[in-house]
């Protein structure tokens, strides 16, 4: 077995990536039990799902593919079902995140819409309909792995697309409306501004991971580093702004409250 740089890279960005989103999952938990605030339960699930089940159950996948590559590589009926419903568990626990994220999306921006409602469905189709527990019982229960067919990955990352395209344009549209309001002396909690504008580029980071892991599907079998190293940082970047959006430490408060006193 040999661990090479790509490897390090990607075991380092899943690492940083875990500790943030337990940290921020606690910290917006706490958050619900003070506010009780519906949304923050709903955005809190999410990063419990995709922190503590997704981000675990990934990083087991991947240390069993380098240590043990004649597992994982047998997707046929002579292979382990439990590799196999690991897999499973692994891209359920990432689509439900992601779903969980839309709903979070509509119920602050476009609660009661039936417009809002229609497209939440819409991605929950594209999402849900891609995650491989449709395929747990055929052929015996021998399950395919998580994205080992193309036709998954596109309706997934179709569906991952239009999740945080959704999330961006909401949460950037409110940040300019109430930047503008700021300015022009409205009694606003600039916290709670500036939350809206790292939320949204928490969006933008990983609709660009989603749309270039898309994008590079062809390009990925000829150089596969590239296209990972692109994914890696916007992973990177989206738990980075998501930290500071939800969980920010006392000098990030500072900076943009401008030593006005932070609402918590």
């Amino acid at each position: 077995m040999e661990i090479g740089i790509r490897e390090i890279f990607e075991a380092s960005i899943s690492i940083i990536f875990t500790v943030l989103m337990w940290w921020v999952t606690i910290s917006i938990f706490r958050r619900y039990r003070e506010t009780k605030y519906q949304p923050a339960l709903l955005v809190a699930s999410a990063f419990f799902v995709l922190g503590f089940i997704f981000a675990p159950l990934l990083a087991v996948g991947r240390v069993i593919m380098q240590f043990r590559p004649d597992i994982a590589g047998l997707v046929g009926p002579e292979g382990p079902i439990w590799f196999k419903l690991l897999s499973i568990a692994s891209g359920n626990a990432f689509v439900i995140g992601l779903f969980l994220i839309a709903v979070f999306t509509r119920q602050v921006f476009r609660p009661g819409s039936a417009a809002s409602l229609f497209f939440l469905i819409f991605i929950g189709i594209f999402l849900i309909g891609s995650s491989d527990l449709i395929f747990m019982f055929e052929d015996k229960l021998i399950a395919i792995a998580w994205f080992a067919r193309l036709e998954i990955k596109i309706v997934f990352h179709i569906g991952a697309i239009l999740n945080w395209s959704w999330l961006t344009y909401e949460s950037l549209s409110r940040w300019w409306i109430y930047r503008k309001q700021l300015k022009e002396g409205k009694d606003l909690d600039p916290l709670v501004v500036n939350r809206f504008l790292l939320w949204g580029l928490a969006g933008v980071s990983y609709f660009t991971g989603a749309l270039a892991t898309l994008t590079f599907v062809p390009y990925k079998a000829i150089q596969p580093f590239f296209p990972t190293l692109v994914l890696q940082l916007c992973i990177l970047a989206f738990a980075i702004f998501s930290y500071l959006s939800w969980s920010p430490p006392g000098w990030f408060k500072q900076i943009i409250s401008k030593e006005k006193p932070a609402q918590v």
